[in-house]
């Protein structure tokens, strides 16, 4: 698996503008696909591949809490690949940035994510509104 940093608004819509991860991440706050435009400026985006194939993608981008992060890996990849792309991706941030602790808000409606993030590292600070605020130090 490779993972790298892209800029690249078509690899970031692939992941993103696909129908279940598109209704996972923007679905909830009725929000146009055709108008979604990522943000090259204030975010961050790292593209994992496995054979050439893009496999998901993770994003961070500062937050009234810090660095929050969310990871997107395309369905038909998440029973195979989920794990070890968490893992490297936070690999990643830790060895290529100065970040130093990532937040994660992740809706209770979704507690096989909550487990993923707890496989990761991450630790349930308790709810916030809908949420289960989620932080990982390095």
């Amino acid at each position: 698996m490779i993972i790298e940093q892209t800029f690249c608004p078509a690899v970031i819509n692939y992941v993103l503008k696909e129908p279940q991860v598109w209704q996972e991440v923007c679905g909830q706050y009725n929000d146009n696909i055709d108008d979604f435009e990522p943000d090259l400026r204030d975010y961050i985006y790292l593209v994992g591949h496995v054979n050439m194939d893009i496999i998901g993608l993770f994003i961070i981008h500062g937050s009234e809490y810090g660095y929050q992060c969310h990871v997107q890996v395309l369905p038909e990849y998440r029973k195979k690949h989920a794990l070890e792309f968490g893992k490297k991706v936070i690999d990643w941030t830790w060895n290529n940035t100065d970040i130093n602790k990532l937040i994660a808000l992740i809706p209770q409606k979704f507690p096989n994510v909550i487990e993923f993030a707890e496989t990761q590292g991450f630790k349930d600070l308790g709810p916030i509104g809908k949420d289960h605020f989620m932080v990982l130090e390095k």
